[in-house]
C-alpha cells in the first residue's frame, strides 16, 4: 500500500511538472496517451514516434556488417533571421456596376497605400478575378415554372503584395489595413537574400564536426586506414508557414466589451476558440544547432553530411 501511494505522488507530481511547460496544445495533440507504445514519459513529453526514434536510437558512427565500411553521419541545423517580409493582404469589391467596381476597389487600395507611406518598388496589386453576380428570377410567362439566371453586378477580387525589412512594421500595415475594410490576411514570407552563404556556414560544421569525430575514434584505436571514402550531403529550407501548428483554446472569448453587458446581443465567431503557434522543427534529430534561442519565428535551414570509409581488407 505504502508503495503504491508512493508511485501516484511521483506520478501527480512529474504530470505537474511536464504540463506547466507544455501548455494546451501538448495534451491536444495526444490521442490514448497511456495505451502507445513510446513509454509514459514519451507522451508526457510531447515526442512523436518520428521525434521518439531520434532521441533516443541516434548513431552518428557504425560498422558495416562485414567489419570493412564505416559511415559517419552528422546532421546541422541554423535558424535565420528573414532579411526581408512579404506581407499578402485579400480584398474585394461589389457593384452593381463593373466600371464602379473597378473604381471602388482601386480607390480603396489607393487610400490605403498612400496611409502606409509604402513605395512604390515595395508593392505590387495583383489582379486576381472578375466575376459576375446573378439571381435567379422565375420566367413571366403562363404557366411557367422556370426559373433564369440574370445578372445583377460584379465582384472583384485583388491581393496587395507589401515588402518591408522591420517585422514591427506589420503592425502598422494591419491596422491601416482594417481601417480601410481589408480585413483577409492571405499570409507573410520571409525571405533570406544569400542562400549559399547559410549553407556554406552549416556545412562547415558539420565538418569541423565529423573531422573532431574521425580523430576521437583514432584515439580508441580505430584504423581509418581506407581503399576508398566517398561523401553525401543533403539540405533543405523550412519557412514558418509550413511550421505553424493549430490547437483549440480551453477559455471561452469574453465578448462583454462588445455588448456593454447585453445579454439579449448573441455574437457569434466561427474561429472562437480555433487558435494556431509557430512550432519551429524539434532540436533532439540534430547533431549541431546554429542559432538555438530565437523568438520570433525563423527560416531553418538543414545539412546532413555523411562520410563512408571502405577500408582496407588487412590480411
Amino acid at each position: 500500500m505504502k508503495n503504491l501511494l508512493l508511485y501516484v505522488i511521483i506520478m501527480t507530481i512529474t504530470l505537474s511538472s511536464f504540463a506547466q511547460g507544455a501548455g494546451n496544445w501538448a495534451f491536444q495533440s495526444k490521442t490514448n496517451s497511456f495505451s502507445n507504445t513510446g513509454g509514459f514519459f514519451d507522451e508526457v513529453l510531447g515526442l512523436s514516434d518520428f521525434e521518439q526514434t531520434n532521441a533516443y536510437n541516434q548513431q552518428n558512427y557504425y560498422y558495416g556488417t562485414n567489419d570493412t565500411v564505416i559511415y559517419i553521419e552528422v546532421k546541422a541545423l541554423i535558424n535565420v533571421k528573414a532579411d526581408t517580409y512579404i506581407l499578402i493582404l485579400g480584398l474585394s469589391q461589389i457593384s452593381d456596376n463593373l466600371e464602379t467596381c473597378f473604381e471602388l476597389i482601386d480607390q480603396r487600395i489607393q487610400t490605403y497605400t498612400t496611409e502606409c507611406k509604402i513605395k512604390s518598388d515595395d508593392i505590387y496589386v495583383d489582379f486576381i478575378s472578375q466575376t459576375p453576380i446573378f439571381v435567379r428570377e422565375r420566367e413571366k410567362k403562363i404557366f411557367s415554372k422556370k426559373y433564369v439566371e440574370v445578372p445583377k453586378g460584379f465582384e472583384i477580387k485583388k491581393n496587395i503584395h507589401i515588402r518591408y525589412t522591420d517585422c514591427k512594421d506589420a503592425d502598422k500595415y494591419l491596422k491601416l489595413a482594417a481601417k480601410n475594410e481589408i480585413y483577409d490576411i492571405i499570409r507573410v514570407d520571409y525571405i533570406v537574400n544569400n542562400h549559399k552563404a547559410v549553407y556554406d556556414s552549416i556545412r562547415q560544421e558539420c565538418v569541423r564536426l565529423i573531422s573532431k569525430q574521425v580523430g576521437d575514434y583514432k584515439k580508441m584505436g580505430v584504423d581509418f586506414e581506407a581503399d576508398y571514402t566517398s561523401m553525401e550531403e543533403t539540405n533543405s529550407c523550412t519557412y514558418p508557414i509550413a511550421r505553424y501548428s493549430s490547437f483549440t483554446s480551453y477559455m471561452p472569448s469574453n465578448y462583454d466589451p462588445l455588448t456593454n453587458g447585453n445579454t439579449e446581443i448573441n455574437l457569434v465567431n466561427p474561429n472562437e476558440k480555433i487558435n494556431i503557434f509557430y512550432n519551429k522543427l524539434p532540436y533532439n534529430y540534430y547533431d549541431i544547432v546554429i542559432n538555438p534561442d530565437v523568438v520570433e519565428p525563423v527560416v531553418q535551414f538543414s545539412q546532413t553530411v555523411k562520410i563512408k570509409f571502405v577500408l582496407k581488407k588487412k590480411q
